[in-house]
């Protein structure tokens, strides 16, 4: 726009400013002379105003005053005055947004440049007309109980009352007709300027007949607008807006992780709300063991067609939400849905699980570090733990070592390094050498020579005997040609 044209004011705008009469407004307006341009341009084209309807002197004197004024201020001529399809689209914009919703045509005015290059800020000048058409407590409680701002975390309707000292139910009134007028608003954007949507941007992600709002969706949005709305706000603002190409299976009123709008040639095709209801329920009965749900027959259900083409297009959507959105795994075989367990996992079977993919002994000390990153019912005491290990007929102590295994283990054996010794030489008539010893210990414990010869040393039950060159027997057995230390 030429920088030496007036702004197009409302003449709602124009008669404060110039301090017009009543009466000029509404000839104005009933003549569909509504704007500053307009009124220039009919004195340019007839040099009065007296042929009006119901143009009295008074208010052929003020229009023309402000005309005369106009046009030696910014030197307007016939031709300045023409607006080319572009500039008259922008104009009859701000008009629009005056007459609908009381927004200054100079406050619409800052978006021209953003709305020539397509990157109309919609969500940003939305929210500026909400705030002007709320009071201050309705504005309020936009912002506090609906999770729309990412600066404020939702109040509860008791909390919003009490500050503005009115009761829970009429708090929740208010509240209830919050979502209706943002609709309104949006509608009548997309119903009496079409238009609008040529003139924005928002680049979301589409996973092929998906479009998706997320977290980093609107982070973006919010970095270009220079706002700090949440992709629930988004959500909700995009599923009226694109109503004539998308369609939401979501309630738009609740939050979600992402917000997902599918095309409505395909929307048509498939029971999008009923499949999406299904799946929640599934996973939020009580589920005591994962197990999986073959997903063609479970997702054949919901078709409305018998066009494989469109069947496969709302499978793979409905594939992407449920691993998405409602976090079901698929299988590595892509059959089948995991309908995970949701139970609370007992301590006894974080223990056993712990054992189970160790495939090992575990100290004491080992097992309670492992339960201290998979869930927060660790007994503080280790001596607590110990007692409920010890309470599981599934797991077995090994000696005296606050060592532990699964009682079923084939390779595993609990006796004491002592006992393994006395194990190992009753079955020879002669005595051992340490390393033989240590080599058969070692088969269940985790030692080594110099650890098992101390522990046989450190023996008072008299059970070994012990021979030059680290030989070692029975005092039970009788061993022909050798001489004990």
């Amino acid at each position: 726009m030429n920088s030496t044209m007036p702004t197009n004011f409302h003449i709602s705008e124009l008669k404060d400013m110039e301090k017009l009469s009543e009466r000029t407004r509404n000839v104005c307006v009933a003549n569909s002379i509504p704007t500053l341009y307009k009124i220039v341009e009919y004195y340019f084209k007839y040099g009065t105003f007296k042929n009006l309807q119901n143009c009295g002197a008074k208010t052929n004197d003020e229009l023309t005053r402000i005309s005369d004024k106009f046009i030696r201020q910014y030197s307007l001529t016939v031709d300045k005055i023409k607006l080319d399809p572009r500039t008259k689209q922008f104009e009859d914009f701000k008009i629009f947004c005056y007459n609908s919703f009381k927004i200054p045509t100079q406050d619409t005015e800052t978006f021209r440049t953003e709305f020539f290059n397509k990157e109309f800020p919609f969500c940003k000048f939305l929210t500026a007309i909400l705030q002007k058409n709320m009071n201050e407590r309705e504005f309020f409680i936009f912002r506090q109980n609906f999770n729309y701002f990412t600066d404020s975390n939702k109040r509860t309707l008791q909390a919003i009352g009490d500050i503005y000292d009115i009761t829970r139910e009429r708090v929740r009134q208010i509240s209830q007709k919050i979502p209706s007028m943002m609709e309104r608003i949006i509608s009548v954007f997309t119903m009496e300027h079409t238009y609008i949507l040529d003139h924005i941007s928002y680049d979301l992600d589409s996973k092929r007949d998906l479009l998706i709002i997320n977290k980093r969706s609107a982070d973006r949005i919010n970095d270009k607008e220079d706002i700090i709305m949440t992709p629930k706000f988004f959500g909700f603002v995009f599923s009226v807006l694109f109503e004539n190409d998308y369609s939401t299976f979501q309630n738009m009123e609740k939050l979600y992780m992402n917000y997902y709008l599918v095309k409505n040639e395909l929307y048509e095709k498939f029971d999008f709300i009923g499949c999406f209801d299904a799946l929640n329920d599934l996973i939020n009965e009580r589920i005591e063991e994962t197990y999986p749900l073959e997903i063609d027959p479970f997702l054949n259900k919901f078709t409305r067609t018998t066009d494989e083409k469109w069947i496969k297009r709302a499978k793979a959507v409905m594939r992407h939400v449920a691993n998405e959105e409602l976090e079901i795994e698929i299988s590595t075989d892509k059959n089948n849905f995991l309908i995970a367990r949701n139970t609370l996992v007992k301590l006894s079977e974080h223990i056993l699980s712990i054992l189970e993919e160790a495939g090992r002994p575990m100290q004491l000390a080992e097992i309670h570090e492992e339960l201290a990153r998979r869930t927060n019912r660790v007994p503080r005491n280790i001596e607590s733990l110990r007692s409920s290990i010890l309470s599981l007929d599934e797991v077995s102590a090994i000696g005296k070592t606050s060592t532990y295994a699964l009682a079923g283990w084939d390779n595993i054996k609990t006796e004491t390094i002592k006992e393994l010794v006395r194990e190992f030489l009753e079955k020879t008539d002669e005595p051992k050498h340490i390393n033989e010893i240590t080599e058969y210990v070692t088969k269940y414990r985790e030692t080594s020579s110099k650890n098992v010869l101390s522990n046989l040393k450190l023996d008072r039950s008299e059970t070994f005997c012990f021979f030059q060159k680290n030989y070692i027997g029975l005092e039970s057995k009788i061993y022909k040609g050798w001489q004990k230390k």
